[in-house]
């Protein structure tokens, strides 16, 4: 703990010292841990690891903003005294918060601002906690801390400390919710806090119940004939609960679009495909794998059901289905209007193709995993309903 500690210090140190002075010290912390044995393997976790991860994030303050880099330093401290799920996201949350506060001279002002990036640093970092992987977690959390800093630094909300508090109560509590119900599991709490507050914040509630409707649906269609594909072996594991890999995977196309919604408002329609697009690629690969004939889309060979990359004419009607049915809920809520309902269903549907396509040839092969291809897939319907409303 002790290195962690003079980290954390010399962090503080730097709200008053040169950069270059910290990342001597941490540089040279570094090689010490290094001369007594210590080897730099982030598959375990050691003190030389996290000090050598510090002192380049300490090398890159002298181009990125200085509190981006040495609050994710200080804050790290908070994995010493990791406990549960809640503690670890208010700890976290309030460490970058003190620190922050601090270095902008106590600014009253810009309180809300702080707040939002310091408790979008600790979701991440709690979600990291969250985690079990066989990862050093002081490096990935110290990471993970320096990336929600730098991203909601240069993406900050216009939006008020009441408009932050009640965009991250709704969030937790529906994600509270799904978890205590099994939709989500603790990582996937987290990953749907964040994107709720994402959302909520850069949007407005309407966008986020687009969302929610996708969570909702998503979670009802994986029960669907739940016994029948558990027989077969291809039925989601632990229920269908969803786990962060999952809620990322889908959900991170649609926060960039909406993150971006400010700058130009044709990002809703993008927002909405690639939701959409989500959702009917979920509709598909669930109701479609009870078919009786399922085609290899590169091919059209007849392949197992529930094989990656797999196509059967109920799965595209049900894909059909989850992109018409998400298109029509924005248009209801007023997120998209009429003219561009056909370029949502469209860019949509085009989505959940190549998602097909990139499981038939890179998943299959193992380049991609199924959250990579749902994130792509996704994303690619967004981009492309983005690109039919310039033209």
């Amino acid at each position: 703990m002790l290195p962690v500690l003079i980290s954390s210090l010399l962090s503080l140190a730097a709200l008053r010292v040169d950069s270059w002075i910290v990342f001597v010290f941490l540089l040279s912390l570094t090689i010490s841990y290094l001369r007594k044995g210590e080897r730099l393997n982030v598959g375990s976790e050691n003190y030389a690891n996290f000090l050598f991860v510090a002192s380049l994030l300490a090398a890159l303050s002298f181009t990125l903003p200085k509190p981006l880099v040495f609050c994710a330093i200080f804050t790290s401290l908070a994995h010493e005294f990791k406990k549960g799920l809640f503690r670890n996201l208010a700890i976290y949350s309030f460490m970058g918060f003190i620190y922050l506060f601090v270095y902008y001279n106590f600014s009253y002002s810009a309180i809300s601002q702080i707040m939002f990036i310091s408790i979008s640093g600790g979701i991440a970092a709690a979600l990291v906690e969250s985690v079990n992987a066989k990862v050093d977690k002081r490096v990935t959390v110290l990471l993970a801390l320096a990336t929600a800093y730098a991203i909601f630094t240069l993406y900050i909300p216009d939006a008020s400390l009441y408009d932050l508090s009640y965009a991250l109560a709704i969030s937790l509590v529906l994600s509270y919710l799904a978890m205590r119900t099994g939709v989500a599991d603790e990582s996937g709490l987290l990953a749907a806090t964040l994107s709720g507050l994402i959302v909520i914040l850069f949007t407005d509630i309407r966008f986020f119940i687009v969302l929610l409707f996708f969570y909702a649906l998503g979670s009802a269609i994986t029960k669907y004939k739940y016994e029948v594909k558990k027989a077969l072996g291809i039925a989601e594991q632990a229920g269908g609960a969803r786990g962060y890999a999952n809620v990322l995977g889908n959900s991170l196309p649609a926060l960039f679009f909406a993150m971006n919604y400010p700058l130009d408002f044709k990002f809703a329609a993008a927002f909405v495909a690639s939701v959409a697009a989500a959702l009917a690629d979920t509709m598909a690969s669930e109701v479609g794998k009870t078919a009786k004939k399922v085609y290899l889309i590169t091919n059209f060979k007849l392949v197992k059901p529930g094989e990656s990359g797999g196509i059967s004419l109920i799965g595209e009607l049900a894909a059909l289905a989850g992109s018409v049915t998400t298109a029509l809920i924005a248009f209801v809520l007023g997120v998209v209007e009429m003219q561009y309902l056909l370029h949502v269903v469209l860019a949509s549907f085009l989505g959940v193709h190549v998602d097909s396509i990139l499981g038939a040839t890179l998943e299959k092969a193992g380049y991609l995993t199924n959250s990579t291809v749902n994130l792509l897939a996704a994303l690619s319907a967004g981009i492309v309903c983005y690109l039919l409303l310039l033209f």
